[in-house]
């Protein structure tokens, strides 16, 4: 899925698209405003817009929406790391997606985390909110490893290693750091792992809008003609005519 001659080692200087650059425009620029209202005015924008649990009291209907663009006001490192992550895998994931692909990719990722985390949250006594764009983020590493198996990324910009380990490693520790109950969001980044993933493995018709409508009409259709019963044999007026009820 990537263009001929594409370099496979990824370091320094990977490009950007100029979706990705508003991107981190659009969160760098919320962050800076953030803290300027967390930190200097008081104000519980973190709580307002993260995704919290449905059982916190503090859960808003917009929050599913908000939650990828806020990140914990109390980590900038936590930020700035994210988003360097998202400057190494974006350009290239975008280049061999396409802009409306990896956009719709990255979404799903962030709806996956959503309803993921909503549902741990609903089932066990989990109580702390979510956001960011870790699931997302977390996503676009797992793909990288999917498209582009072979290719060599540096780890830790020292160790080389196979793209595909990196995927099969994140997810791998994603999960178990979840279980042995040390990550707390660990729901919420399986989330937007596993529906990235299925975006990328499913059908192409299971994510068009297009196809549903269509299955939809269909299925209607199968319903009222459900409603109609063909007797074969004699009707009351003695015909051989099939009657239709």
């Amino acid at each position: 899925m990537f263009p001929q001659g594409h370099r496979k080692t990824i370091g320094f200087g990977s490009s950007l698209t100029p979706a990705g650059k508003i991107m981190l425009i659009v969160y760098a620029t919320v962050y800076v405003l953030e803290l300027i209202g967390e930190q200097w005015l008081g104000i519980p924008i973190y709580q307002w817009l993260a995704l919290s649990p449905l059982k916190s009291g503090y859960f808003h209907i917009w929050q599913p929406v908000t939650h990828p663009i806020i990140h914990d006001p109390g980590a900038p490192i936590g930020f700035l790391i994210n988003c360097l992550v998202f400057y190494f895998f974006a350009g290239t994931i975008e280049s061999a997606l396409g802009t409306r692909a990896f956009l719709r990719l990255y979404i799903i990722a962030a709806l996956g985390g959503a309803a993921a985390g909503l549902i741990f949250s609903g089932l066990t006594s989990f109580s702390v909110p979510c956001a960011g764009m870790m699931p997302s983020l977390l996503a676009l590493i797992v793909v990288f490893g999917l498209l582009q198996p072979e290719a060599t990324i540096m780890l830790m910009f020292v160790l080389p290693i196979k793209a595909k380990y990196i995927s099969y490693g994140t997810t791998i520790v994603t999960a178990l750091t979840f279980l042995a109950q040390t990550n707390l969001h660990g729901a919420y980044h399986l989330g937007g792992i596993g529906l990235a993933w299925l975006y990328l493995r499913a059908p192409t018709r299971w994510f068009d809008a297009n196809w549903w409508r269509w299955k939809h009409v269909e299925y209607s259709q199968k319903k009222r003609r459900s409603k109609f019963t063909v007797i074969n044999g004699k009707n009351k007026n003695g015909d051989d005519k099939p009657t239709i009820h």
